[in-house]
Order: structure tokens, then sequence, then C-alpha cells
């Protein structure tokens, strides 16, 4: 029986580079030679080619360097296709592996959220300074920067404790007791500087009486929303009885006229205590935490900045309110001696500082003593816009306490929009209020 042809592949292949160039196929090379085409197609894979167009390529260029080079990255890039069809394989089982373990989970119950009465409750805070009833600011006198008068200090005033109350009884914790720092200046005066009677349109005792009725009925308010309410006072600067600073007493003041007249007027409200203080400074206690208010004028600034005089008088009362903590306890028992937990309790060392004054409210964190400035309830004056060129947004500032974490959530009540019209517009006697009347409708 006689055997297979034996073809010479070498020699089919040389004659296939001669017509290479006319053909479109492996089967047209096959025929052009004068071979079945599979024969071609093997004899093509045997020596190498994958495809017709491996061996065209090869032909037709040659045995350049760029051919050698484009062979290896094809090569290359073959081998990376196979790996990562192997990596693509493996992840497809991953992700229906995960899939079934997922399914397989059993549900977990939702942990159920207590109302409002889980949270601690907490203390409700306001600061109220520099209200500067009396100033008169026409408008225009300022341009485009704003007026005010003491028909807008009404408003506002009452703008602001309305919306104290009503914030403080939005958050989801309970607030049962409210207190107010009053932080003096409540009133303008015309001792300051010699063109202060020009800018006022109250004298001093008239502007202390309409001050003390709005507060009254701002307070009474306050005794229907809350059930208990503290007052804190202290005196500001602007309200002293003698021109030059420091030749008075720090309760000869008109800020003291003012709260003299709120205890006369409050007397006979159960849930509302005020404390006007004779010191210029006082140290609260809220929820076990110590707060030192002052009104601010003894930090003095330079060139209008008054950082570095705020940090040295914070550093000044801590190490004076220190030194008295120590003093008190020897004197109670020398002989005592005390755990430190104990002897921290009892010191008066403030763990925040709340002053006024500034016109500018900020926070600021001296090595662990908080300084909280309030805002004015003015925003502008002839003095500040014209010769410290500082205008500030009218605003007074609010804060609750909590009996864990201390002086937490921050808001400032924003007075801007709140008066522009400079008639008094919801102000006591426009709304129905008599002369120490009986409070606000709700």
């Amino acid at each position: 029986m006689a055997g297979k042809p034996q073809h010479d592949y070498d020699r089919i292949l040389r004659q296939a580079r001669e017509v290479c160039a006319q053909c479109e196929s492996a089967a047209d090379l096959g025929r052009a030679v004068g071979i079945r085409p599979q024969l071609m197609r093997r004899i093509l894979k045997a020596r190498g080619y994958e495809t017709f167009q491996d061996f065209l390529v090869e032909v037709v260029a040659g045995d350049a360097e760029d051919v050698g080079i484009l062979k290896r990255q094809v090569a290359h890039f073959r081998r990376v296709t196979q790996r990562l069809e192997g990596q693509l394989q493996d992840r497809a089982w991953l992700r229906e592996e995960v899939a079934g373990q997922i399914a397989a989970l059993e549900p977990v119950s939702v942990p159920r959220i207590e109302g409002k009465g889980a949270y601690s409750e907490q203390v409700a805070c306001l600061l109220f300074s520099d209200a500067h009833f009396g100033l008169n600011v026409p408008q225009g006198q300022l341009g485009v920067f704003g007026q005010y008068s003491s028909a807008m200090a009404e408003e506002r005033t009452i703008y602001v404790f309305r919306t104290f109350a009503r914030l403080a009884h939005q958050q989801s914790f309970p607030v049962r007791k409210a207190k107010v720092y009053l932080l003096g200046d409540n009133v303008e005066h015309s001792y300051m500087r010699p063109s202060q009677p020009k800018q006022i349109d109250a004298h001093v005792v008239k502007q202390s009486i309409e001050c003390s009725n709005v507060l009254g009925h701002c307070l009474r308010f306050l005794a229907g929303e809350f059930e208990e309410v503290e007052v804190e006072a202290v005196p500001g600067n602007h309200g002293r009885t003698t021109q030059k600073a420091g030749e008075n007493l720090p309760d000869e003041t008109y800020d003291h006229l003012i709260y003299f007249v709120l205890q006369h007027m409050l007397r006979d409200q159960e849930n509302v205590r005020i404390t006007a203080h004779d010191a210029w400074y006082f140290v609260d206690r809220v929820l076990g935490y110590k707060i030192l208010g002052m009104h601010g004028e003894d930090a003095i600034s330079w060139a209008g900045i008054p950082w570095y005089g705020i940090k040295r008088l914070v550093k000044d009362y801590f190490l004076m309110l220190t030194r008295q903590s120590v003093d008190d306890m020897r004197e109670l028992d020398p002989e005592m001696e005390m755990a430190l937990g104990t002897f921290l309790e009892e010191l008066h060392t403030p763990d925040f500082v709340i002053i006024g004054h500034f016109h500018n409210p900020f926070t600021w964190d001296l090595m662990g003593v908080e300084v909280i400035a309030n805002g004015a309830l003015s925003g502008v004056s002839l003095y500040s816009a014209k010769r410290l060129h500082k205008l500030t947004p009218p605003s007074q500032t609010m804060f609750w306490v909590h009996p864990e974490h201390g002086v937490g959530l921050r808001l400032p009540i924003d007075v801007a929009r709140v008066g522009q019209g400079g008639g008094g517009a919801g102000g006591l006697q426009e709304s129905g209020y008599p002369e120490y009347g009986v409070g606000f409708r709700s």
C-alpha cells in the first residue's frame, strides 16, 4: 500500500512568499501554490504562523526589528489576556460564593430608639448684653451701614427672648430651666465721649425705665415657658454714674438700677430668681460646671485687637480664683486633708467664661477654659463705624449645658432684620401691653 505523499514545507513556503501579496486568505494562498487550503493552514501553523495575516506581515516587512517587537508584544498581550480570563473566572466564583453566604445570614432586628424622655435634661442659657437703649443712629447718618433707636432696641429684645424660648423647646432633650445672663451695657448714657449727648434719644433715667419695662415683660414671658428662670446680672461700662471710668463703685451703675427695678417687678413671680451682683463679676454653677461672667471691659485692646487682653484677663482671674478657693478652704478647716476630687469641686476656677462688651460673638478655648463672647443688640454706632471701622451684624447668643459634656450646642440669635423700619412694630405698646403689664401673649 502506497504511503501518503510527503510535502516539502520549505519549498511550499518559498512559493507562498512569492504569491501571498495577491492573496486574501490562507485558502487563496493554498490554491495559488496548488495545495488544499486545509494543508496550507496546517503548514503555516507548523511554522509558527497563527493566522494568514501573521505570515503576510512577515513576508511584506521581512525580518525588520519593528516586526519582532510587534510579535513580542502580541505574544505578551495574549499571555496577559489568558491570565486575566483566569482571574475573572476565579472572581466570578468568589462573587457567587459571597452572595450565597449573605443570603444565608439571619436578619438582625433594629434596636428601638427611645423618645425624648431618654435624653438627659439640659439647661438653656441666654447671654443678653449691649442692648444700648437710648442709642440713636438716624437713618442716613451711617449711609448704608444701618440705623438704631430705642424702638428698635425694644423690638429686638422681645424677639431675642421669644426666639430663645422657642429654640430651647425645639430640641430633642427636655429643658425645664432657663438661665439668663445680663452682662451689662443695657443703656447708652451720655458720659462715654464728648459727642455722646448728641447720639442718644432719651435721658439715661428714661433709658433705664424703658429698658426695665421691656426686660420685665420678657422675663415674665420666660416664667410662663420654663418651670424655673434664674437671672445673673452684672454691670457694663456704659451705665456708670461718673464721667471718668473707675470713679464709681461696681454697683453704682444704671445697670444696677435696672436690675433692682426688675427684682421689684417680679418679686411675686415664684419661679423667677434675679441676682444683681454687687461685684462686677460672678461665678455661677450649672449642672456642676462653673461659669465666670463679666462684661469684659477690663480686657484691654491694642490697636483694636482684644485677643491678648482677653487671654491675660482669663489667666489672671483663673489664678486669683484658685488662690481664693484655697484660702477659703483653709479658713473652714485648716486641719482637713481633702481628696483631690473634693478639692477641685470646691474651687471657684471656671470651666467657661462669658463676656460681652466687644460686640463680636466668638468662642475661644484657652487651655481648657472656653471663652464665649456675646454679640450686641445694636450692631452699629457712629463710633464703631467711623472710628473703629467695624460693623458686626447684631446678634445675641444662646447655648445649652449638658450634665456630662458641659456647654455643647451653641446658637446665635440673629436680629439684623428685626426693627429695620425703626418703628417698634411688635413692641409692647403697639402689641397692646401697658407699662408693667402681665406679659406676652402666647
